[in-house]
């Protein structure tokens, strides 16, 4: 009769215990991933170690799974003796699970930001990539920050090349969209963003963003150049763009949900599920700019290139007339230190280009 009463003291009080007392990666993955994303991500291969980077977050405003890179933990040997840059990255990926090109996606993701101050540094915090088959060639998609701002990236590739000496890291040439969400300080309580993606080489191609539930921008036709597939990577990764390690500030992300799966319902409401544009006019309320870049070859030379042998394809958007200025009044205290950080977001200076993007004449005054 004792044996059983302890059975039945250790059955009411298991359920109980703190979420601190579980294993963070265990947590992570019972607890805050869902619908495909549940089953599919795993730690990612140059991740440093779960046990210096993940813990468990508990407060006012939930539960989350906190993921901290401090310079201390160094990174993976691929990125910390990259040519040409550092980074450092805790990831998790769906690798060999890739999705085709006839697969639309849909996405949530519920996260929030540490206070820090990022200086030169930049990363990512979600990113879609582009495949061929198994194999990972370029990011495609990104929620990522650049010193204190915050946006979504999408690139169109003209070419992916390899370095000699350095054939596991990818380089590109390539025109990057980007729509700003904000800045690190608009991310320090929990936010979400929803997106939609149909991936596609012709004119049926769709992308659609959410932010907390109103939606911001629409993008109707080719959004896919070299690949024949896409995976994803979620986590937090930081590029140190030349600063040294010691001038680097720790910082967090903290992922309340995520999950991404082909059945709409399981991840979206069903007025976003419905949603359906009639006139298929791309359309932005957030400030966009496009611009394009190719990555050094530090002197090397390039050992193997992947090219798209069309021209690039490109977006005529249509912007709100009232383009929305997610600034904060810290955020532009900080960029008043700079005036043309400040035109950056003047409505006024911003004229469309050949590519359908706004470009901001007012830098170059």
């Amino acid at each position: 009769m004792k044996k059983i009463f302890v059975i039945l003291l250790t059955l009411l009080f298991v359920p109980s215990l703190s979420y601190s007392e579980q294993k963070p990666y265990k947590f992570f993955k019972n607890e805050i991933l869902f619908g495909l994303a549940k089953k599919q991500l795993k730690n990612d291969t140059r991740s440093i170690s779960s046990k210096k980077a993940l813990s468990i977050y508990e407060g006012d405003d939930g539960k989350a799974i906190k993921i901290t890179l401090d310079p201390e933990f160094k990174g993976h040997k691929d990125d910390w003796d990259r040519t040409g840059e550092r980074n450092q990255r805790w990831e998790v990926a769906n690798k060999g699970k890739q999705m085709n090109l006839k697969n639309s996606v849909f996405i949530k993701y519920v996260f929030k930001l540490s206070k820090f101050d990022p200086g030169r540094t930049g990363g990512s915090f979600f990113q879609v990539i582009g495949n061929k088959n198994k194999s990972r060639l370029l990011p495609w998609m990104k929620i990522q920050y650049d010193g204190f701002e915050v946006f979504l990236t999408l690139a169109l590739t003209k070419e992916v090349f390899y370095l000699s000496g350095d054939l596991d890291n990818t380089n590109f040439d390539k025109m990057s969209y980007k729509f700003y969400l904000g800045t690190l300080h608009d991310f320090r309580d929990f936010r979400t963003i929803d997106i939609k993606i149909i991936p596609s080489k012709s004119d049926n191609g769709e992308i659609i963003l959410w932010l907390d539930g109103e939606k911001k921008v629409e993008l109707y036709g080719t959004n896919f150049t070299i690949g024949n597939a896409f995976s994803f990577k979620l986590g937090k990764y930081k590029f140190f763009n030349g600063t040294p390690a010691s001038s680097v500030q720790t910082s967090s992300l903290f992922i309340k949900k995520f999950g991404y799966d082909k059945n709409c319902e399981v991840i979206l409401t069903p007025d976003q599920c419905s949603y359906s544009s009639s006139s298929r006019q791309s359309y932005s309320k957030l400030f966009g700019s496009n611009s394009s870049r190719r990555d050094r070859d530090h002197g090397k030379k390039i050992a193997k290139s992947i090219k798209f042998k069309k021209e690039l394809p490109g977006f005529n958007i249509k912007f709100d007339e009232k383009l929305e200025n997610t600034k904060t009044d810290m955020a532009l205290k900080i960029q008043k230190q700079n005036p043309k950080k400040v035109k950056k977001y003047d409505p006024s200076c911003f004229k469309p280009s050949k590519f359908g993007m706004l470009v901001n004449t007012c830098l170059n005054q």
